[in-house]
Formats: C-alpha cells, sequence, structure tokens
C-alpha cells in the first residue's frame, strides 16, 4: 500500500465534548480555573485518543501531533515561539493563551479575520522591532508528543510555517517597516523547536509544514524567502511535507521550490492541478495529493479518484485529504432521519478518512490484479443514484430561473443616498445587528417545541413573550432602530434553511467558527423553493407595541450558500439566485406591513472572494447581481441595510457599493481602524461596530469616541450609524445591559 496521511482532524470531540469546560476557563476566577485547567486537559486527551485510534484503524500511515487546539492554531503558533503581544505580559500560561484571544479587564484581544475563503476565524499575529522569537519550550506541542507515546505509530508533527506566520500577522508599531526584517529570528527559533521535538519522540517521521499563504500572489522577495528559508530547512531535516490548501499553488513559486529536496509537496487536487504538477519536475520524493475534500460534506467519487491517482504512475505519491477536516462535521453516524433520505451522498470527517483507506486499498487491489473491492461498487451505485435523484431537480423552480430577464436586475439604481433624512432628523442613529442573547430559557422552549413537548399555539405565545421584553429593553436603553429580537432563530442561516425546501438540515454536523463558537451549516442538496413566509407573523406581531422604527431582518443569499454545505453538481451563482427569488417575495411583503428599513446580512461577503484576482470579477458580476435581484419591484424610499463582519474591506469596497444599499455595518471595535482607508471610497452610510460582542469586557466609551471622530474626516456624521459588531446571541443580558447603555450615551458626546 501506498502512504496516507490527514492534514488535520477537527477538534470539537464527536459530540462538542470540550465546549462548556473550555467557555467555564474563559470567564473562571484563578482558583476555579487551576481545576478546570486540568479537566479541560482531560478531555483534549480524550479527543486526541480518539482521533488517533481512527486512524490506526483505518491503517493511515501517521498520527497528527499538532493539528489540534484549545482555541486557535495560528494562537497556538504564536505561543510556540513567544510571541505574546506586549500587553499581555511575558506570561505563557494558559490563562494568557485565552486572554490574548479573548482579551481581559485591561486589555482588547487580539484581531480575529477569516481564514482565507472559509468561515472558520484565526487570531491574526501582532508585531513590533521589539518581537523577540523564543523557542517555547512549554509548548502545547511537548505535552501531545508525550501523550502521543501510547501509541507506538508513526507521528506526523504539524506547524505553521514562518512565511506564514509573517504574512499574514499585523505591524503594531511605526518602526518595523517590514515583517521579514523579523524571519531570521522567526526561523531560528522554529529550528530549535523542530530539532527539541525530535528529540523528545523518535516516532517523528515527517514534519508538515503549512505554508497556505503560497497559494497567493506573493511579490518576488516573499518568494525568495520562501526558497532561502525552505533550502535552509531541508538541510536540517529531510523530512519536510511542505503544505498549502485552497487553492492552486502560486505557479511563480513553483520555479523557486522546484530544486529543494523536501520529502513531499502537499497540493490540494479540488482545484484540478493534477495536470501541472504531473508535468513539472520537483526533486521532493513524493508528491502528497489531496484528493478527499475536506471543506464539503459529500461522498468522493472513488472512481475519479482512482484516475487521478493512475496519472501519477511514474511518480511516488501519498494520498490525503485537501485541507484540515475542521472544515467538516465529524461523523455521519451520528445523525438521525433528518437526512436519512441523502445519507448515503454524504461523508463528514470519520467517513473521509476512511475513503483515504478505500481509495488506497484500491489502487493497491487494481494495481495488483486483483477484483474490485464492494466499497468501490457501492461508491459508483451512490454518485450515480444523486445525479438522477428526484430530489435534486423542481420544473418550478427552473422555470422561474429561466424567465428572470436583464431588467429584473436594474431596481434601486436611483436610490436617495440620504433616504433615513425621510425618517430621522438626527445624527449617528443607534441600532442592532439583529439577535439578542439566546438564554437558557429561550433553548428550552425552542427545544420542546422541536421535540414536540409543546404544542405551536403555546410555543408561539412564550416566543412572543421573548420578544415583548427585547423589544422593552430597546426602548429602555433608547435605542433608535429596534429589532424583534430574533428569539424563534437557532441561528441565522438554519433558521431560514428549516423553512426552504431543498435544504437539509443535520443534528451533530458541528464546525468551528472560532474558539467555542461551534456552527451547524445545513446541507443544500437540491433546488430551493419556499410555500410560506418566514419572518412576517414575528414582525407583524413585534409591531403592535412600539412606534419606533422597527428593522425587518433577513440573511443575504452568499451567506444562505456559503454558511452551508452546498450542492457540487451546478455553479454556485445559480443557487444563490434561487435564494433571492425567495428573498424577493419576503422583502415585498415586509414592505408591504410597512416595515421602512430591512436588514439583509451578508457576513460572508468577503470569504467568498476568490482567492486569486484574476477571479475576482467574476465573482463580483454574480454576487451583487444575486443581491440586486432581491430589490425587484421594491420601492426606493424603502431602506436596506446589510452587515458584515471580520473583513478585509479594501479587495471588495467596490462589490459593497454596487450593492445599492444605504447602509453597510462593519465591525470597528478590533480591527484598530484599518477600515478608515477603504471608507474613503465610500458614498453611503455606514454602521459602525464599536462594541465588540466577542469578548466579555463592556464597551469602552472613550475608546468608541476615539473611533468615530476619526471615521468622522472620511464619513459625514449623518451618515454615521452606531452599532454592536455583530448580534448579541451568544452574550448574556449581564453582558450587555451596561454597553448598550454606553453605545447610546456617545451619541451627546458627538453632537
Amino acid at each position: 500500500m501506498i502512504g496516507s496521511h490527514v492534514i488535520g482532524l477537527s477538534r470539537l470531540g464527536f459530540k462538542r465534548d470540550i465546549k462548556i469546560t473550555l467557555e467555564k476557563c474563559f470567564i473562571s476566577d484563578k482558583n476555579e480555573f487551576h481545576k478546570l485547567k486540568d479537566d479541560l486537559i482531560e478531555i483534549k486527551k480524550k479527543i486526541l485518543y480518539k482521533n488517533w485510534l481512527i486512524k490506526i484503524l483505518n491503517q493511515i500511515t501517521y498520527i497528527n501531533v499538532g493539528d489540534f487546539s484549545l482555541y486557535d492554531h495560528i494562537l497556538d503558533n504564536i505561543f510556540n515561539v513567544c510571541a505574546v503581544p506586549n500587553r499581555f505580559g511575558s506570561s505563557l500560561s494558559l490563562k494568557n493563551y485565552f486572554n490574548c484571544a479573548r482579551g481581559d479587564e485591561a486589555n482588547q484581544p487580539m484581531e480575529m479575520k477569516k481564514w482565507f475563503n472559509t468561515n472558520y476565524h484565526y487570531i491574526v499575529p501582532e508585531y513590533n522591532i521589539k518581537t523577540n522569537f523564543q523557542y517555547n519550550k512549554n509548548c502545547f506541542l511537548r505535552k501531545d508528543l508525550n501523550f502521543a507515546n501510547i501509541f507506538k505509530s508513526k507521528i506526523k508533527l504539524i506547524i505553521i510555517g514562518p512565511i506564514t506566520l509573517l504574512k499574514l500577522g499585523k505591524i503594531k508599531d511605526n518602526i518595523l517597516k517590514n515583517k521579514l526584517f523579523l524571519l531570521p529570528k522567526l526561523l531560528e527559533s522554529i529550528l530549535r523547536m523542530i530539532i527539541n521535538l525530535c528529540k523528545l519522540n523518535n516516532n517523528i517521521k515527517i514534519i508538515q509544514i503549512e505554508e497556505p499563504v503560497s497559494i497567493l500572489n506573493l511579490s518576488k522577495i516573499w518568494l525568495e524567502n520562501i526558497k532561502n528559508v525552505y533550502s535552509l530547512i531541508c538541510l536540517y531535516f529531510k523530512n519536510i511535507l511542505f503544505t498549502t490548501y485552497f487553492d492552486e499553488i502560486n505557479k511563480n513559486l513553483i520555479n523557486y521550490l522546484k530544486d529543494i529536496k523536501f520529502y513531499a509537496v502537499h497540493v490540494d487536487l479540488n482545484n484540478n492541478q493534477e495536470n501541472y504538477f504531473m508535468k513539472i519536475n520537483l526533486k521532493s520524493k513524493y508528491i502528497s495529493l489531496g484528493l478527499v475534500n475536506g471543506r464539503d460534506i459529500w461522498k468522493n467519487d472513488l472512481e475519479k479518484s482512482y484516475y487521478i491517482i493512475s496519472k501519477f504512475n511514474n511518480r511516488k505519491i501519498i494520498i490525503s485529504t485537501s485541507c484540515s477536516l475542521i472544515h467538516s462535521p465529524v461523523d455521519i453516524s451520528l445523525e438521525n432521519k433528518n437526512i436519512k433520505k441523502i445519507k448515503y451522498w454524504i461523508s463528514f470527517g470519520v467517513q473521509k478518512i476512511e475513503e483515504i483507506n478505500i481509495i488506497n486499498k484500491l489502487y493497491s487491489d487494481l494495481n495488483s490484479g486483483l477484483f474490485i473491492n464492494k466499497k468501490f461498487i457501492k461508491n459508483i451505485f451512490f454518485i450515480k443514484n444523486k445525479k438522477k435523484s428526484k430530489l435534486i431537480f423542481f420544473k418550478k423552480v427552473q422555470n422561474k430561473l429561466r424567465k428572470i430577464c436583464f431588467q429584473d436586475f436594474n431596481f434601486r439604481n436611483n436610490i436617495n443616498e440620504d433616504v433615513h433624512k425621510n425618517y430621522f432628523k438626527k445624527n449617528f442613529l443607534t441600532t442592532n445587528i439583529g439577535s439578542f442573547p439566546q438564554t437558557r430559557k429561550i433553548r428550552k422552549i425552542r427545544s420542546d417545541f422541536k421535540n414536540n413537548l409543546i404544542e405551536k399555539i403555546f410555543y408561539e405565545k412564550l416566543i412572543k413573550r421573548e420578544i415583548i421584553y427585547i423589544l422593552k429593553k430597546q426602548l429602555d436603553y433608547r435605542i433608535d432602530v429596534l429589532v424583534h429580537g430574533e428569539p424563534e432563530r437557532n441561528d441565522m442561516v438554519e433558521y431560514f434553511a428549516e423553512i426552504i425546501n431543498g435544504y437539509a438540515i443535520t443534528k451533530n454536523g458541528w464546525v468551528q467558527s472560532y474558539g467555542s463558537r461551534y456552527v451547524k451549516p445545513p446541507i443544500i442538496y437540491g433546488d430551493l423553493f419556499l410555500k410560506s413566509y418566514m419572518t412576517i407573523n414575528w414582525i407583524k406581531f413585534s409591531q403592535k407595541f412600539i412606534k419606533k422604527p422597527l428593522k425587518g431582518m433577513l440573511t443575504g443569499p452568499l451567506t444562505m450558500i456559503k454558511w452551508s454545505f452546498i450542492r457540487n453538481d451546478q455553479p454556485f451563482y445559480i443557487t444563490a439566485i434561487q435564494i433571492s427569488i425567495i428573498l424577493n417575495k419576503e422583502i415585498l411583503k415586509l414592505e408591504r406591513l410597512g416595515i421602512k428599513i430591512i436588514q439583509i446580512d451578508e457576513p460572508a461577503i468577503r470569504e467568498f472572494l476568490p482567492i486569486k484576482k484574476n477571479k475576482y470579477n467574476k465573482y463580483f458580476n454574480w454576487s451583487s447581481k444575486s443581491f440586486l435581484l432581491i430589490y425587484k419591484n421594491l420601492k426606493n424610499t424603502t431602506q436596506i441595510h446589510t452587515h458584515v463582519c471580520y473583513s478585509d474591506f479594501k479587495n471588495i469596497i467596490n462589490l459593497i457599493d454596487n450593492l445599492n444599499v444605504d447602509v453597510i455595518s462593519i465591525e470597528t471595535a478590533r480591527s484598530n481602524f484599518d477600515i478608515i482607508d477603504s471608507l474613503k471610497r465610500y458614498k453611503r452610510s455606514v454602521g459602525l461596530g464599536v462594541y465588540d460582542i466577542h469578548t466579555n469586557r463592556k464597551m469602552s466609551i472613550d475608546k468608541a469616541i476615539y473611533i468615530i471622530k476619526l471615521i468622522l474626516s472620511n464619513i459625514k456624521k449623518d451618515k454615521i450609524w452606531i452599532n454592536p459588531d455583530c448580534g448579541l446571541k451568544t452574550r448574556k443580558w449581564k453582558d450587555i445591559d451596561k454597553s448598550l447603555i454606553n453605545m447610546v450615551s456617545i451619541k451627546p458626546l458627538l453632537n
């Protein structure tokens, strides 16, 4: 058999085993933390043990050390080389690790950003001229390597490469002008770390160094430094697995790497790179083929995988996943009848590891002239069954798509940029992004209704009580534009997916978004259509109790598909347009009800952006059209808001402008005002997320005023709204009360 490995595994455990203890650690005092820390480490060991055992049972050649994290793998690597930001001191304790991620009473947390074009958020490294990298002798990797000795298996050590650590970081002073100035010291620290860890455990056979930035359009100086770094590393170590994923590797970089004697180079084959890598003459001993897609949930087409492998007949290969399985749920066997009709089309993390084993055996059997195994035959049947299934295509949906014409995308082209002046006569309007705290009581109400423990009438009565409470709280805060608080919604995507035909909802299909925040993306398996309205009843009820403006709240088409596991048998834009048709029906009904402000959330707009710049225009074209289709027959006087979060806006500001929204709400609390330059080109109103809801820290009035005054140099005050940076569903009422009072109290200090 040929070798096999997995880029990385889920950190959640089979049933989110670590979540509760992890969140207790976040809010515990020093005495509580000491006990909770021990509990946390025991849970971590159990998850690692199960992850390793699954690989061993599926005859995967190597078990991983370094793919598990208690919060974020980039933060782990920051601590591995002692690159803790100055404001958190020099402590490398687990408590300080969490402080860096979430902030403490005195310090703002480190910034979060989307991990390339995924919905995972990583902690952004911070650098200055005094950053002094050193090997952390008590790093997490040492403890994990010691624990790995319970198995006598070959170990693959995993670290993030120095180029990626630097490239993804931010300079935090005015003296350091180039991050590459820090490279020699960082490289020295990483080399010391690898040398020490290899001495600690003789079973380390491969060192996987991940350099995902190698898919970016890097300048010549970065390319030259990659070559110099890995020429040096490969002089010390003959077992380096150079790893990239998510897109095609930079073609220019290949010219710099082809003469370096890596043990192996890993390529993500979900981007059709096999023909290119067949032709180039790398000096690496092996090529690691990322055949099994780590980012979706569909069964691998084993016939296609075998065909790809056969192309590399004259090359030494290793079989792997395309990327880490943190982007895939853990195990399909945990699912219930909800997805029964499509279950045989699906593979979660455990099944993807099994697929690697099947591909490996298939290749060996066919090369040995043996009969094809039963699992291969079953796979062919399931793949063909999916293509022909009546669950996928519906004539009514297809007919609606055919009737769409050019004029349908031309509504709201002449919107009044100052439309909100028709409703308000003051500056610095306040609002909320959508959700309010999802208390245990609310979750129990929804759970009881879902499990048929309470009748629909009683469920609606309980939810309406919660809505009244949320509206009263907003009136107490003196917020200008209210929201109904979304107590009926479990998630901004799943709620709508449960109502729309063509979606399936999993029971345990959790994936990590950041830290202990897990999401459960629904599955789009077929054409999408709607038989009833989704938000109307709750909005009609809310209107009865307030005279202030009320926002309608919807999730946009890009986020509905990006935060789902999307069907792979048609282009994304067709699925997006199907959702736009559904949202158009909803938005027109809201308008007829007298709702004059409607928010269409698109937090995924940036992560849908292709990694390669030459693909931007195509994305801008179809994404803006899918959004504009929602406006069909909508009045220009209806004000449209959208919300985006944790994004680098400089590449998408033109796209946002093309959406023709009146107000865009953005995160500004944690990103240290990097958005300001992008806003210089934006002409419409902006909602400033001055309250960071991803931490327990109360909102600072002084800091919020400082942010707003900086932005006032580029935007007129009558175009600024003030709001939290995201929905409040993950917070508790005691956390948000003071912060929202502070948020509103900013207004008189600015006028």
